[in-house]
């Protein structure tokens, strides 16, 4: 990415103008759907690990929310047959939502390829976050396809525990630590290993773990929680909607978000997949120097695909 091309998107980003940024919104969309699209064409659908395959799906979940908030940002309308009544409207409150699982949604996927760890820790984070999920699932069967299917649950679960008991995090603990362990897992997945210990952590943590700066850290999460849950500030915040251009506003912070998160995945995807290496090198310019713009500006060179050229 050349200099001259970061300080101009940097001042067409910094001009704030509704516009630009769904303008980037929709080619970060675009680039992120494109790089499956040529997957599929070039039929690499196989995965080497069960792990690289979840991260694929969890990859397609960010798209398909991504998409459905581009169909929001068009606005909604509330329309009444009986009462041949329409109601056009913008609803930052859906958006919120969606936003707020497309963020959990990278940092599940970040957490699961993060390319500081080694293959061994990243399995062992697999490991237990797909036997949280089984364990989860864990309700009274009433049919013998759900028999089938417990059943097939509960052999997954003893076998991801066996696996879990050779990684080098979970060797490198403590007696007394590792029956810690069993107990953890059983209520947490998101769980860091520091040579012989272990911590569950926040999804904020999960952010700093992603690379992402403390000053944009601080500005996205509570943000996104409060308007996500019925407490009193999202409520407050519908009571002040009605005011003039509140929901354009907020429907743009939303945006704003959405897009660092999506050059982000992109990056990841790109540095955890060799596959997509092939389709990034496909992109026209802009789009390469978008995805490593968002990188840049709030996560740092190291996240770039390409680094910085006079």
């Amino acid at each position: 990415m050349k200099q001259d091309s970061l300080i101009n998107l940097a001042i067409e980003i910094l001009n704030d103008k509704p516009e630009t940024h769904i303008s980037k919104f929709e080619k970060l969309m675009d680039i992120l759907l494109s790089l499956f699209t040529d997957r599929i064409e070039n039929k690499k659908t196989q995965f080497d690990r069960e792990r690289f395959y979840y991260i694929n799906l969890l990859t397609q979940k960010f798209i398909v929310h991504g998409f459905s908030v581009k169909k929001l940002i068009d606005g909604i309308t509330l329309d009444s047959p009986s009462k041949n009544l329409k109601i056009e409207m913008l609803d930052p409150f859906s958006i919120y939502s969606l936003v707020r699982t497309v963020i959990e949604n990278y940092l599940v996927q970040n957490y699961l390829s993060n390319s500081n760890l080694d293959d061994d820790m990243l399995q062992l984070r697999f490991e237990i976050w797909m036997r949280y999920g089984l364990l989860q699932r864990n309700i009274e069967p009433e049919s013998d396809e759900a028999k089938r299917v417990s059943e097939l649950d509960k052999k997954s679960i003893e076998n991801l525990e066996n696996s879990i008991k050779t990684r080098k995090g979970y060797l490198e603990l403590s007696e007394t630590k590792k029956a810690s362990l069993h107990k953890t897992i059983n209520k947490e997945w998101k769980i860091i290993f520091n040579k012989e210990k272990f911590y569950p952590v926040s999804w904020k943590r999960l952010m700093k773990e992603a690379g992402i700066k403390d000053e944009t850290n601080d500005q996205i999460y509570n943000f996104l929680s409060w308007h996500a849950h019925s407490q009193s500030i999202s409520i407050l915040q519908l009571k002040n909607m009605w005011d003039k251009d509140f929901a354009k506003k907020n429907v743009l912070t939303s945006v704003k978000k959405l897009n660092m998160f999506t050059g982000f995945i992109i990056s990841d995807i790109i540095k955890s997949d060799k596959e997509f290496r092939n389709s990034y090198e496909n992109l026209s310019n802009e789009y390469k120097d978008l995805i490593n713009f968002y990188n840049m500006t709030y996560r740092g060179t190291e996240y770039m695909i390409e680094q910085l050229k006079n």
